[in-house]
């Protein structure tokens, strides 16, 4: 046995030998390609923490309530049915909030998305903001609307549609730098306002453009400025260990508002925390599916190639490490 592990060992360092160039290429590419391979898994567990933290920090016992689906359609136009789908109402909001008992408060914000928006202060601007109106119970359900600085507006205000917004804290230091925001004056679409309150940064942003643009006014004032908004969202907080039937209570409700027959597919969407981060590991498990398949199948032809092998099943296990389905 020793005599045949000398033999193999003499035998691959004449190999090496004799083949100076063929061996160092063969090492630069395991290098590299080991380098890629430990790449590829940082970023791809990088990138989940990055967005299950930026998912649950909405509230882990809240749900998003919305007309159409969340996902991602890569270009591709919505559906027709969706389409179709009649608009959320702040009528359906009252309504989960007075016959779900499973479910502790209802917040609702309505948008203008039909149109971009933008933020002025003498000569400094913000484009793409985020415009919502909301009610003044939004920072006690959504986790993320922490105040900085200031408040948030009342109950009374948002009924007496009083020019008031809360800015997300990078579009107010883009604003005004280190000065603080509260108690200026601003302008939305060329609307004066005056800014009573600045959002901490949500923890968890990712993307391209995570910048917190975040621009909330009252629920009544938008309505005032923009008479044509009509897409409402909801988010229900379910009341301790209950959200499962806070949300089965929901969809109730609003399939009877909203005259959904017997067997039909509801014609909106409930969706937590948990069903985001499933449906986005859903997504990158696909993406992640093509350089897996390309390394299976290098795999299953190495079998006289012991380093690509070798490769192949350092980069399955890698990726295995994020949960990806």
């Amino acid at each position: 046995m020793a005599q045949e592990i000398r033999e193999n060992l003499r035998l691959a360092l004449d190999t090496l030998l004799e083949h100076k160039l063929r061996s160092f290429l063969t090492m630069l590419g395991v290098v590299m390609g080991v380098g890629v391979l430990m790449l590829v898994a940082a970023l791809l567990t990088g990138f989940n923490e990055s967005v299950v933290e930026t998912i649950t920090s909405f509230g882990a016992d809240t749900a998003s309530v919305t007309r159409f689906s969340q996902a991602p359609r890569f270009g591709d136009p919505r559906p027709q049915e969706e389409r179709l789908r009649k608009p959320l109402t702040f009528e359906d909001s009252q309504a989960l909030a007075a016959c779900c008992a499973s479910i502790q408060a209802v917040t609702v914000w309505i948008s203008q998305w039909e149109q971009p928006h933008q933020l002025r202060y003498r000569g400094n601007e913000v484009d793409g903001i985020d415009l919502r109106g909301t009610l003044p119970n939004y920072p006690a359900v959504y986790a993320n609307a922490a105040m900085r600085e200031g408040r948030y507006f009342t109950e009374a205000e948002n009924l007496h549609r009083d020019d008031l917004v809360v800015l997300g804290r990078d579009a107010a230091a883009a604003l005004f730098g280190q000065l603080s925001a509260v108690g200026k004056d601003v302008q939305v679409d060329g609307s004066a306002v005056e800014v009573i309150g600045v959002l901490e940064r949500p923890n968890g942003n990712f993307g391209f453009d995570d910048e917190d643009r975040r621009v909330l006014m009252p629920y009544q004032t938008l309505r005032k400025i923009y008479p044509a908004a009509y897409e409402n969202a909801f988010r229900i907080q379910g009341r301790t260990g209950q959200l499962d039937a806070a949300v089965d209570d929901a969809r109730e409700v609003l399939r009877r508002r909203r005259k959904v027959a017997y067997g039909k597919p509801d014609n909106f969407l409930i969706q937590t925390a948990q069903q985001q981060i499933e449906q986005f590991h859903a997504i990158v498990g696909m993406v992640a599916a093509l350089p897996l398949g390309i390394f299976l199948a290098l795999g299953r032809r190495a079998t006289n190639m012991p380093v690509l092998k070798a490769l192949c099943l350092a980069f399955i296990e890698l990726v295995r490490g994020v949960p990806l389905i």
